[in-house]
């Protein structure tokens, strides 16, 4: 390869032209008017339409070439066809075009002349990109969220750490006498639907520094005020500040987190001009115990309509952790207390129980079902038509024995396997299935999956493929694999499982380093079959102290064949805006739990609530809109809802 480096020619300076043309680049995009480049600055090479081969100069030397007139400064891509595989040039993208040096082209393609393929950026090697290659094969090279992506025949390959300059041309640099490059096209994308957010893929080595509290309070509403604000770029996504000082007595920390990603702090709303959030503040520290918010969608308005419950009672108290609004009814809050044998649903307008519990453990036959010994309620779960409740049993000391299910007047109980410990279990949305985690004396993980319409159990180990923090759909679940070979992988596990061996589910997100656990608890309050709206995406968050990345709200589809190119699309919504080391929630015991966002998704999966201290001494609570016609597909979305 030496002979690339012989000779060079440098093209005189000419001014780009922009070509806007439409692309198809998701599902909402409109159709593709695809033009195919015309060359200029051409040396040592003809130029026959959109065709370019090197028909002078040295055999071997990068002293031919030329670059397209057309440029970009968005989103967009080139792509070429290989015209045979015996001679060797470089193609791709670059800003500015001052010679025919490979080293001057920014990002590129490099054929060598024997059938194999691979990625320079600047005149260097980038791992990632080799690939074999034939006559006829199409390469492209794509700006996509402002980052650079390769694929070959709709393929992905890598994505570029390096952030592209604008604007973009394609540029070719041919070696061997009859180098070619065939049926160029440069396409400019189409803007983003309105509402924000940056896409990006699983695994994308983009870094994005943290908001500094000097930062958040740029763009937050001025003097702390409650009301709507924007992510700065790049999120541009909407979010409301729900809670300020003015929330407890004296402006102290009260507020408790949110409870946690599988439990819905935000009610039923769709057709509705305005929906219900609870939050939990502590009367200790100068709150009023649960209280309820209205939320105006069309303005974005926060009204504070108090306490839930008058001062003094048990639920007065309570945090509100493990309480969850109804999947279908507008006003029914189940809230289940710490010592407590009933899950009850409560009217958040009317401020009254229903007559009979959602579920009583009274009620479970002993010991022919539930153990003598059972006492308490926790970790309570509905499916959306409020019909079957799951829960986990304790005794009088506070000990997880079990798992109770109760579905149509009718109680089932699933102590754990034998030597091992029970975490927690987990109705669907749909009410006919049932997560159980469990833990065996060893440390390992099992999923056990109950169908509860023939009672039928299957275990999954594990290393094969047991999910860790996981949310359930309707009639599927979506969670962590711990034992993934891709970094914290979030995988799509459809019920009945048809194996138990990995894989069995496919795998719909992965972090870009296995220190950024960026959809660590996951949220997929939207995963039910209520609404022809509900999207086919879960949510996730979390907060570290890794210190060259944010942390951040992502979401991303369900659909791991989504992009033909076999990539995995990722939301990135906004900032957590979380400061672990910062006073604000209550950290006492210093595992960091209290402070962690564990935010939760509404019904409609349009609005995402979490709780932050924004590097100061107080926890709030904020919503954000979720842009979702990025991520929705009716498709697919009923690809994912079996019959129940």
């Amino acid at each position: 390869m030496s002979s690339w480096i012989q000779n060079t020619v440098y093209r005189g300076a000419i001014p780009l032209a922009a070509l806007c043309v439409l692309a198809t680049t998701g599902p909402t995009r409109t159709s593709a008017q695809t033009t195919g480049v015309t060359w200029t600055n051409i040396v040592n090479a003809a130029a026959n339409g959109s065709d370019l081969q090197k028909n002078a100069g040295c055999d071997g030397c990068e002293d031919a070439g030329a670059r397209s007139e057309q440029s970009f400064s968005a989103d967009g891509f080139v792509e070429f066809t290989v015209g045979e595989t015996n001679t060797f040039w470089v193609a791709g993208l670059n800003h500015g075009d001052e010679t025919t040096y490979i080293n001057d082209i920014d990002f590129a393609f490099r054929f060598n002349g024997a059938g194999h393929a691979d990625v320079l950026e600047s005149g260097a090697y980038q791992f990632g990109g080799d690939t074999s290659y034939a006559t006829g094969d199409v390469f492209r090279i794509a700006i996509v969220g402002g980052r650079v992506h390769y694929s070959k025949n709709g393929q992905f390959l890598r994505e570029s750490a390096v952030t592209p300059a604008y604007p973009l041309n394609l540029d070719a640099t041919l070696g061997s006498i009859g180098a070619s490059v065939r049926n160029a096209k440069l396409v400019v994308s189409p803007p983003p639907p309105p509402g924000g957010g940056l896409m990006e893929k699983s695994g994308s080595p983009a870094l994005r520094p943290r908001f500094t509290a000097a930062q958040i309070g740029q763009f937050l509403p001025a003097g702390g005020a409650i009301g709507s604000f924007t992510f700065p770029a790049p999120y541009n996504t909407t979010g409301v500040r729900l809670t300020n000082a003015s929330l407890c007595a004296g402006g102290v920390d009260c507020l408790w987190y949110v409870g946690y990603s599988y439990w819905r702090n935000i009610n039923s709303h769709i057709g509705r001009a305005e929906m219900f959030i609870f939050l939990g503040t502590d009367p200790n520290r100068g709150g009023q115990g649960p209280i309820l918010l209205r939320y105006d969608k069309g303005t974005d308005g926060v009204e504070n309509l108090g306490p839930l419950f008058a001062a003094g009672t048990i639920h007065y108290w309570s945090t509100g952790e493990g309480w969850y609004f109804s999947g279908t009814q507008p006003t029914k809050l189940y809230t289940l207390v710490i010592g407590d044998s009933k899950l009850r649903r409560y009217d958040v307008l009317t401020r009254q129980f229903e007559a009979v519990p959602a579920m009583d453990l009274a009620k479970c036959p002993r010991p022919r079902v539930c153990p003598a010994s059972s006492a308490y309620l926790i970790q309570a779960h509905s499916s959306d038509n409020d019909l079957v409740h799951s829960a986990t049993v304790q005794d009088l000391e506070w000990r997880r024995l079990g798992c109770v299910v109760s579905r149509a007047g009718k109680f089932a109980y699933y102590p754990p396997e034998a030597g091992s410990v029970l975490d927690e279990c987990h109705v669907d949305k749909s009410g006919r299935w049932l997560m159980i985690q469990e833990t065996r004396a060893s440390g390992a993980e099992i999923n056990r999956v109950v169908d509860l319409q023939n009672g039928r159990m299957t275990v999954v180990e594990d290393a094969d493929g047991a999910l860790g923090h996981l949310d359930m759909g309707y009639g599927y679940a979506v969670g962590a694999d711990n034992f993934n070979g891709l970094p914290n992988a979030t995988v799509l596990v459809m019920f009945p499982l048809k194996n138990t061996t990995r894989p069995i589910g496919p795998v719909v997100h992965y972090n870009k380093r296995w220190d950024i656990v960026a959809a660590n608890h996951v949220a997929h309050g939207n995963g039910g079959a209520h609404s022809s709206i509900t999207a086919p995406y879960a949510c996730g968050s979390n907060g570290s102290r890794t210190v060259d990345m944010a942390d951040e709200i992502v979401c991303f589809p369900l659909d791991a064949g989504r992009n033909p190119d076999g990539s995995l699309d990722v939301l990135v919504v906004g900032q957590v805006m979380t400061d672990l080391n910062a006073a604000g929630g209550q950290d006492y015991d210093n595992d960091d739990y209290e402070q962690l966002p564990k935010g939760n998704i509404d019904v409609s999966g349009r609005y995402f609530i979490w709780t932050t201290n924004l590097g100061g001494d107080r926890l709030d609570a904020f919503l954000v809109k979720i842009p979702s016609e990025r991520l929705t597909s009716d498709t697919v979305r009923r690809s994912l809802i079996p019959n129940p």
